[in-house]
Parts: C-alpha cells; structure tokens; sequence
C-alpha cells in the first residue's frame, strides 16, 4: 500500500450533538419535574407517566447547549441555519421495567433533545449481562437512512445521568426496554428554528 496515500472523510447526514449538564443543574432540572399535566394523549411513548413541564423554565437552564448546538451545526452544514430558536414543548418521562419508545419523529418542529436525569442502578449491571445481538436494555438509538445499502444507519448510547443529545426533529429514534426495578427519567424537548 502506498504510504503517501491521503484521504478524508466527508460530512454526512444529519448532526447529532451530544454533551453532559453537569449535577447542580440536573439537580434543579429535577424540580421541574412534577407528574401533573399529563402528555400520554400525544406522544409516542410506550408508558404510563409522562408529564408536560414549564418549558419555559428548563429553557434556562439548557439555552446555552442549545446555543452551542446551532454554532457548531452551522460548521456542520457549512452554511446558516437560522437567526435564532425558540422552544415549543418539554416533557418529562418517568420510564419504568417494560416501558419504552418506540422507533418515532417529532413533528410541528426543527430540533429535538432528550436529557438523561436519572438511572437505576440494576440497569448497568443488566446492560452488562445482556448478550444479544441488538444495543440492550435501556439504550438509546437514533437512526437515519435504513433504505440505503452500504451505510452506518442507526447510533446507538447507552445513557448516563446528565447525558444531552439535541438532533434534528425528524431524526427517527428509540427507547429499549429494561427489566431492572427502579425508574428512569429523561426529560425531551422540542425546538423551532426562527428565520
């Protein structure tokens, strides 16, 4: 093989941005979220106890990652993609044994985020006792262009307290199930971008 050979890899598809929220806000995050106003009636959700919150307030506390998101998603894109955001719903899931998401878009908006606030403590150890062949009990997956030969079409996480993703809306992706006792909360949101 000639060692002079050079080659790069190409920006594809859509941006997925990860990063971590640290324990004070995830601790003050938490008080937003209180099981009244129940959102079953229109998300996709596999599970009983999902919550709308004041998005207004969880707005605060995320509005610079979101910040951070359009920044690099515009290096990403190579161009502009909007003069500024706001956010139309919050919601907070509360997931127990069995519950889970199925594979699904969110509508009515450009940007969506999920944040992992809490975990119990048996999932990592079911996560590791877990020999299938798919990404286990409890993960995270957003997949993209499943109807297309010779592409990586789905990534997958396993997700840790304070765990924040912000992707486009029309990404799909899923929730796996889990077996181990306790609950999982993960608060999502959705954005419109303002042109």
């Amino acid at each position: 093989m000639d060692s002079k050979l050079h080659f790069k890899f190409s920006k594809f598809g859509p941006f997925v941005f990860q990063t971590k929220i640290d324990k004070e806000n995830i601790k003050n995050i938490l008080q937003l979220c209180k099981k009244e106003n129940n959102a079953n009636h229109k998300l996709a959700g596999h599970l009983k106890d999902q919550y709308d919150i004041d998005k207004n307030k969880y707005f605060e506390y995320i509005k610079q990652m979101v910040l951070i998101y359009i920044e690099q998603a515009e290096k990403w894109y190579d161009k502009p993609i909007c003069n500024g955001i706001e956010i139309v719903g919050a919601w907070v899931n509360f997931m127990k044994a069995g519950d889970f998401n199925p594979p699904h878009v969110h509508t009515n908006c450009d940007l969506s985020s999920v944040l992992f606030l809490e975990i119990p403590n048996g999932l990592i150890k079911e996560r590791k006792e877990y020999t299938g062949k798919h990404y286990g009990p409890g993960s995270i997956e957003f997949i993209y262009g499943e109807d297309r030969d010779l592409n990586n079409t789905s990534m997958n996480h396993h997700p840790e307290v304070g765990d924040f993703f912000i992707f486009p809306a029309k990404v799909r992706h899923c929730v796996s199930p889990f077996k181990s006792k306790g609950i999982r909360i993960s608060l999502a949101a959705n954005f419109k971008l303002i042109n």
